[in-house]
């Protein structure tokens, strides 16, 4: 019997394996954060569910933070919501909020509220509030101070966030209709130009 040499694995076999094991890894870090918060969720675990070694995930990210800042997404949750006329944009935004509580989007929100002691994690979440409100209404708002009003916007909508992800059964047993209406104009008037 010969034996005929393996042919080592070329760099670009190489590197989609290494692609697919980081994915893998990401796609692993995203769910397990987003169910368990940032605290609760480890590197082994993390590894456990993407199949690989420990030593993997930190060699694909450095460590656990790192991995944590990548699976959250730059923009685009709140989109949807800015489709429209300024002049009903609290209520828009707070329906948009109300009527997807249950979904990921609050997950990672309330994810990144509780990782906040981290300070990268904390001027992630601000960079995240300004791409998301700041920087679409910083122009768009008459004056005066459009960027402080912009900015209490994203606070407004960060609160109620919060409240929701609290499980608050107080919000829970109220008509949904009832907290848009009552939330949405009191964001409005943060939106509007004092006279």
């Amino acid at each position: 019997m010969v034996n005929l040499p393996v042919d080592p694995p070329n760099h670009d076999q190489a590197m989609g394996r290494a692609q697919r094991t980081a994915e893998s890894i990401r796609q692993a870090a995203t769910e397990l954060f987003a169910r368990n918060g940032f605290a609760a969720t480890s590197v082994r675990r993390i590894a456990r569910s993407a199949g690989v070694d420990p030593a993997l995930v930190m060699r694909h990210f450095g460590s656990k933070e790192a991995l944590f800042l990548v699976t959250l997404p730059a923009t685009g949750y709140f989109d949807e919501a800015f489709d429209g006329p300024l002049d009903t944009l609290g209520e828009r935004m707070a329906a948009f909020v109300v009527n997807r509580a249950d979904e990921p989007m609050l997950q990672v929100y309330t994810t990144l509220v509780r990782a906040s002691d981290s300070p990268a994690v904390r001027r992630r979440l601000y960079d995240l509030m300004d791409l998301a409100f700041v920087d679409k209404l910083k122009d768009a708002l008459p004056q005066p101070d459009p960027v402080l009003r912009a900015r209490l916007f994203a606070a407004q909508v960060g609160g109620l966030l919060s409240s929701l992800s609290l499980s608050d059964t107080y919000f829970a047993e109220h008509d949904r209709a009832t907290l848009v209406r009552i939330y949405g104009r009191a964001m409005q008037s943060t939106l509007d130009a004092a006279d």
